[in-house]
């Protein structure tokens, strides 16, 4: 990708859905798989959006080896974001979400990152 990307904006995404034993998954609605299928989807969106330069930094989830958390967090960077990225970033997520049962919090925070 070339160019100066002069607008960058940090994401935090929080999901919920249900905890259950790991045992009994079919209990719950799992935001570790949930999760995953969310950033595969955002990491093929550059290339395909216009000039966009994607980076996931964070994902935390639970505090126990054998219960599928409740709760979900995803973080990251978004350089080039235009209005329309936005829009489009949020309703795949809230889409992945909702198809899995589950709920999505997304917010944007403008940092002042640049990148060449």
């Amino acid at each position: 990708m070339t160019g100066q990307f002069t607008s960058a904006e940090h994401f935090h995404i929080t999901l919920t859905g249900k905890g259950a034993h790991a045992a009994r998954p079919h209990e719950g609605i799992d935001v570790i798989v949930i999760g995953s299928h969310i950033i595969s989807a955002l990491y093929a969106l550059p290339g395909r959006s216009g000039p966009l330069a994607l980076g996931i930094t964070r994902l935390s989830a639970g505090n126990s080896w054998n219960v599928l958390p409740q709760t979900a967090e995803i973080e990251g960077i978004v350089e080039g974001q235009s209005a329309q990225h936005a829009a489009q970033i949020t309703t795949l997520i809230s889409g992945i979400a909702a198809g899995f049962g589950a709920t999505s919090e997304i917010h944007w925070q403008p940092t002042e990152t640049s990148t060449a």
